[in-house]
């Protein structure tokens, strides 16, 4: 080969490399350029994920650092317990009578809360509406209800509705509506000033309640008396 086709092809090649090395470096920059193109389409994406996963975040963190609906929900059905509790006894209830009393309500609200008419203050007594010389009552009531820490009867563990009246005719009933319920003598509701002889008493007898409990009998006892099938849990 002459210098001059030596010369030509030496130039040649040099060219070829140098383009060659310029449509890589082309083809690198397409190639960045593709891969920035993906990436800001996924961005929004991306972001919202993010963001999903944050307030997710944030809901787990105030489930477990901030108060629950749950613990709400237990606070407002503890206060509506005293209420109706102390609506139903008086001053003139021994403290186990009372105790006997939110048990029995307690099941029956967590059963039929629609049952109980809270805008009735013979029914629901709210402590904003008592008397200075009423709020001594209340605050006993108070502290016996959450001493009982809720507790409810049962049947085989399954809650029933049990119904009460303030006294019985000197018996109390029984119910084709409620099986659960047995028919037990009572003649000490014959003391009471509500005594009815006429009166048809169908599961538990309020004052006798009292009357057991003023006489020695605490108040699992009296609820026993006129609830044999039951337990206390």
């Amino acid at each position: 080969m002459s210098r001059k086709n030596k010369t030509q092809f030496t130039y040649i090649k040099i060219n070829f490399s140098v383009r060659n090395k310029e449509a890589i470096s082309i083809g690198k920059k397409i190639l960045a350029c593709s891969l920035l193109l993906v990436l800001m389409a996924l961005l929004p994406f991306t972001a919202v994920k993010c963001s999903s996963d944050t307030d997710k975040s944030k809901i787990r963190l105030t489930s477990s650092t901030g108060k629950s609906i749950n613990d709400t929900k237990s606070n407002d059905n503890n206060e509506i317990l005293v209420g109706l509790t102390a609506a139903l006894c008086n001053e003139n209830f021994s403290d186990e009578a009372i105790k006997a009393i939110a048990i029995l309500i307690n099941t029956d609200y967590e059963v039929n809360p629609d049952y109980f008419d809270l805008e009735n203050k013979d029914v629901y007594l709210s402590k904003d509406t008592l008397d200075n010389s009423d709020k001594e009552y209340y605050s006993k009531v108070e502290r016996i209800v959450n001493s009982t820490q809720r507790k409810s009867l049962t049947v085989h563990n399954e809650k029933f509705f049990i119904p009460y009246s303030q006294s019985s005719c000197g018996y109390t009933l029984d119910s084709t509506d409620c099986e659960y319920i047995t028919s037990v003598a009572s003649p000490w509701d014959s003391f009471s000033k509500s005594y009815d002889e006429s009166s048809e008493c169908i599961g538990v007898s309020i004052d006798g309640i009292n009357y057991l409990c003023k006489n020695g009998a605490n108040a699992e006892q009296a609820l026993k008396w006129y609830l044999p099938d039951f337990e206390i849990k």
